[in-house]
């Protein structure tokens, strides 16, 4: 469990130290949840984990894959967890499912930055990108508790739910999905958004003439 910023980041050095010892490749990582908002200094709460949305690939760094987290990074990492007395999963990539959905544009280039030695750099999301991937994660009946509060504690702007608004729902969406992606949105005072009315909404079913 990391209760701080400063633990997030000794856990990352001593796994970018990890692979340069062992002379591995080089890895960035796009990273999302409770360690990217403590990374980021949005908020400061207690979390688990460094969930990775995927791997960063490219010499300009511009792509995300939906790549499992390599066998020499899970290594360095697990060897963390004993130094540490970390969960042995403490850097997972459970969280490539969201790119089930497609990421939000431009999600990359609002990311920030961190290098852990030469062989590990770390992308974490911007706050906008927090309060999109959050709206999401609250809508999970058993979890979504949590990621309210993560959003509440945020305290988006209308323009930031705006935009995970617009994400979520500009795509083929169930009526029971849209009804709470409105319900979330009216719960933190933005029951107006745009987005809501937008092409998400059923389309009406056309009348055909009677013969």
């Amino acid at each position: 469990m990391f209760t701080n910023r400063r633990q997030i980041q000794e856990a990352l050095s001593r796994t970018g130290r990890r692979l340069a010892l062992a002379d591995a490749g080089e890895y960035a990582l796009l990273v999302c949840g409770g360690s990217a908002l403590n990374l980021a200094g949005i908020i400061e709460r207690p979390t688990r984990d460094v969930d990775v949305l995927g791997l960063v690939k490219g010499t300009d760094c511009r792509t995300v894959t939906a790549e499992h987290l390599p066998a020499e990074l899970i290594r360095a990492a697990e060897g963390v967890a004993m130094d540490l007395s970390l969960p042995g999963d403490w850097l997972n990539d459970a969280a490539l499912d969201v790119q089930r959905l497609g990421l939000p544009s431009g999600i990359l280039k609002r990311a920030h930055r961190l290098e852990f030695g030469p062989c590990l750099t770390v992308f974490f999301i911007d706050r906008r990108d927090q309060v999109a991937l959050k709206l999401y994660a609250a809508i999970h009946r058993e979890k979504g508790q949590r990621h309210l509060k993560d959003l509440e504690a945020i305290e988006p702007t209308k323009a930031e739910m705006e935009a995970a608004a617009h994400w979520l729902l500009d795509r083929r969406t169930s009526a029971g999905f849209r009804a709470a992606v409105r319900s979330i949105s009216a719960a933190l005072g933005f029951a107006r958004l745009r987005a809501l009315g937008s092409k998400s909404a059923p389309r009406p079913r056309r009348k055909t003439a009677r013969r």
